[in-house]
């Protein structure tokens, strides 16, 4: 056995260890390398006084001589009846001295070695004896002693062993937090995704299975979330029919659960799904009181697969997230529409100032978005492409009417008039921010390849891409409706123009994919605004 002493604290022995040997009739007494004491020794003060005498400290320098000239030195008896057992200190690896066990058997009492260390003091001699009288250490209770002391082990080894599991419990619950943390941090940072609130909920599901360790994650939504498709989004190891998480649903709104920890409940699986045995939580998501549908985890994986505090409060947490932002995206989706239909009503606004136009610019709209996904724009750049279809002629709501809606043809004086509503359009639409990217296409889709366009005289690439595209799908529109001065050109003759002017008037990289484009759908458009166009001239 060794003492290992604290770094800076060289003097002290643990005071547990000091309580122990003198509750078994030990006296503690610290001596450096050479036998000198370091402190008083800890016994009565009979004893304390006579362990300090010339003579007893005469013998422990022998021991103390003895005993550095070994590894692990042991217990010995200098003089009949008085035992001595050295046990090193050491610091910072290097033996520092030894904490000395004094005990007594009989065989010390009524030895020279008492008298001598009182100097034959009748008084002293008496209590001394006395004294040593009740802690001497018969050699048969040896056993007794050792039992004690393999209880105290035990006793320890128990102690160090909770401590390490309150350790591990520690350890766990740190990286639980750290998990919780990590995917609030993520969910936090996608929050602006509104967008494509799908995604979002797919990827809170995904953390949810992760972060505290279920095999099976699900969000079943509510007629008012703002998400298309199914109305069950799930993530995990598993793949469950929509209408079993339905079923599952309904069988936990009629049961009672088995706990409840604020707005989250837990309940038995119930055999519905015993893919997800134990139990099954369930947590509402709602925001200002807009209910959005219900979060469901289950199968929770570990050795411990019933759930615990820990797991309704992350799913707590990370409800709430999920709540604000599906609330943001149905405002966002909300502002959306809004602003789509005030665009459409400019749009129908100049439409309606011309019979000959009417539905033009939702068909341009139509053929740009076509146009711009056959030439590899991902959605989010074709719905801006669309956009830009829609607004490209407001520019005409300052074009004098007399000239907008006139029979026949345009003098020049009127057709530069007309020239003008592309950059009155950009100017209406400066300054507002959510249509920057567009204005370049609503200015200049009159401008021709070889530069003989307008309103900059733009040519080849320097024309903004927006702007050539629309260039096709606002001619295209032009030649195949009927004006006033002029019937609808046939198709085959409009295809026949656009390879004509491929390289003059159009981009010659993009006649080719819009002429391969369906015209399905702009038919039907076509057909609809005929349709309408007579109702309203019966009307």
């Amino acid at each position: 056995m060794r003492l290992q002493i604290d770094e800076g604290v060289p003097q002290e022995t643990p005071a547990v260890f000091i309580e122990r040997c003198q509750s078994l009739g030990f006296s503690v007494w610290r001596l450096d390398v050479n036998g000198m004491a370091v402190s008083d020794p800890r016994a009565p003060a009979a004893i304390r006084m006579w362990l300090s005498s010339p003579v007893v400290r005469r013998l422990l320098v022998e021991c103390a001589e003895y005993w550095s000239t070994m590894d692990e030195p042991g217990a010995c008896e200098p003089s009949p009846g008085l035992w001595v057992q050295p046990v090193p200190v050491e610091h910072r690896g290097r033996r520092i001295g030894f904490c000395v066990l004094v005990g007594f058997t009989s065989k010390v009492l009524g030895t020279d070695i008492l008298r001598e260390g009182v100097d034959g003091d009748p008084l002293a001699l008496a209590a001394l004896s006395h004294t040593i009288g009740g802690v001497v250490q018969p050699w048969d209770t040896i056993g007794e002693t050792a039992q004690l002391l393999l209880r105290w082990v035990h006793e320890d080894q128990r102690a160090m062993q909770e401590l390490e599991q309150s350790i591990e419990t520690c350890t766990d619950q740190l990286s639980e937090s750290y998990e919780t943390l990590t995917a609030m941090h993520i969910l936090g940072r996608e929050m602006g995704s509104v967008d494509d609130p799908r995604s979002f909920v797919e990827q809170t599901l995904e953390l949810i299975s992760v972060t505290i360790n279920f095999r099976w994650a699900g969000c079943v939504l509510s007629d008012g979330a703002p998400i298309e498709g199914d109305r069950v989004v799930q993530s995990g190891d598993l793949e469950i029919e929509p209408e079993r998480v339905q079923e599952l649903l309904r069988m936990i709104e009629s049961s009672e659960p088995i706990a409840v920890s604020d707005e989250t409940t837990v309940y038995d699986s119930m055999g519905v799904l015993p893919e997800l045995e134990p139990q099954v939580i369930r947590h509402p998501i709602r925001a200002r009181g807009t209910h959005f549908g219900w979060l469901v985890i289950g199968g929770k994986r570990g050795e411990d697969s019933y759930v615990s505090s820990h797991d309704t409060k992350t799913l707590d947490s990370i409800s709430g997230i999920l709540a604000s932002f599906l609330e943001n995206a149905m405002l966002y989706e909300e502002q959306r529409a809004m602003f789509i239909g005030t665009v459409n009503a400019l749009s129908n606004a100049i439409d309606a100032k011309d019979p000959y136009t009417q539905g033009h610019s939702e068909r341009v709209a139509m053929l740009s978005e076509a146009l711009a996904r056959s030439l590899g724009y991902d959605d989010e750049a074709a719905q801006r492409v669309r956009l830009c279809g829609i607004l490209h002629d407001i520019g005409k709501i300052g074009v004098p009417e007399s000239v907008l809606c006139k029979d026949g043809r345009l003098t020049d004086e009127e057709f530069g008039l007309i020239k003008k509503h592309p950059t009155i359009g950009a100017r209406m639409l400066d300054g507002i921010p959510s249509l920057t990217d567009i204005i370049p296409g609503v200015e200049h889709h009159h401008e021709r390849w070889d530069g003989g366009g307008y309103p900059a005289g733009l040519s080849g690439e320097n024309i903004p891409e927006i702007a050539r595209i629309l260039a096709l799908a606002d001619t295209f529109d032009a030649m195949s409706s009927n004006r006033a001065y002029r019937d609808a050109m046939p198709r085959e003759k409009v295809f026949a123009e656009f390879e004509r002017c491929s390289g003059s008037q159009f981009d010659p990289a993009m006649v080719a994919p819009f002429l391969a484009l369906d015209f399905g759908p702009y038919d039907a458009a076509v057909s609809r605004a005929k349709a309408q166009t007579k109702i309203r001239a019966a009307a």
